[in-house]
């Protein structure tokens, strides 16, 4: 069944943005998640299961990209996970 005509943007710089959203935004967001959980716990549990969950994690911010409507707003959510984790990081140290 193909998808909905008006669902679909032809915008190619909505397609970029969501798209850089997607990648970029979601793999900043997973990699700061785990600096803070690694400051704030064990890191010797965190390090070696970073490399999975933060895989996992970062499709889970790649689908919420794409659930948002717009792309100010899902750069927005992905600027606001990473700040508040480079603040816990911050304060952690």
């Amino acid at each position: 069944m193909p998808a909905n005509k008006k669902y679909i943007s032809s915008s190619l710089w909505i397609k970029f943005g969501k798209l850089s959203a997607a990648i970029l935004g979601g793999l900043l967001a997973s990699i700061s998640f785990h600096m803070a959980l690694a400051i704030w716990t064990d890191r010797s549990v965190i390090i070696p299961t970073a490399v999975y969950s933060g895989f996992v994690i970062w499709v889970a911010f790649m689908i919420v990209t794409y659930w948002v409507p717009k792309v100010w707003q899902a750069w927005t959510l992905l600027g606001a996970i990473t700040l508040v984790c480079t603040i816990a990081i911050s304060l952690g140290q």
